[in-house]
């Protein structure tokens, strides 16, 4: 007899993955940033999200650009990671960025009738000796996805906020 067990959707997991699910597809928007170290900036951003029938995660790709009016600028941003339903009705989300910097949040699900909402603090920060913390709060309701960012580093000391974008689903993949 095998101790394999199919899940279901009543699994722990297996539900939250169905919430995370929703996130499938490729999403545009704008955003602005600011921090008492920079000036304040507005930037278009794409991500695109995508699951697989085996694997309880989701793998997502973020690119930024600097705003220059309607069109898109240079380049300021690039992460790629994973979203992965843990237990207890949690998220781990794990990135690599362009500058270096690898990260890895933890956070309650909070599922409601047309999206959820995730909150994530950082719990492994590497590669980049500046970082103390980072916090990100993503909501989905129906096709509008939006976020705020916010960090502590070694010269802005307590927790700051940084981003805040509003974006919208473009196609379900």
């Amino acid at each position: 007899m095998s101790d394999h067990v199919t899940p279901t959707v009543t699994d722990p997991v297996s539900a939250l993955m169905s919430s995370l699910r929703l996130l499938v597809g490729t999403w545009q928007g704008r955003g602005e940033g600011r921090f008492p170290t920079i000036d304040p900036f507005a930037y278009h951003e794409e991500v695109v999200f995508q699951a697989n029938a085996t694997d309880p995660l989701i793998h997502y790709e973020q690119k930024t650009w600097r705003s220059e009016g309607d069109e898109k600028g240079e380049p300021l941003h690039w992460e790629s990671g994973f979203i992965i339903a843990v237990e207890q009705g949690w998220v781990e989300v794990s990135n690599a960025q362009n500058g270096g910097r690898v990260e890895v949040l933890t956070g309650p699900l909070h599922p409601h009738a047309a999206g959820f909402e995730l909150e994530l603090k950082s719990v492994v920060l590497a590669h980049d000796p500046r970082m103390c913390a980072s916090q990100r709060i993503l909501r989905l309701t129906g096709d509008t996805l939006s976020y705020d960012m916010a960090m502590e580093t070694t010269m802005v000391s307590p927790i700051e906020h940084h981003l805040r974008a509003k974006l919208q689903r473009q196609n379900a993949t």
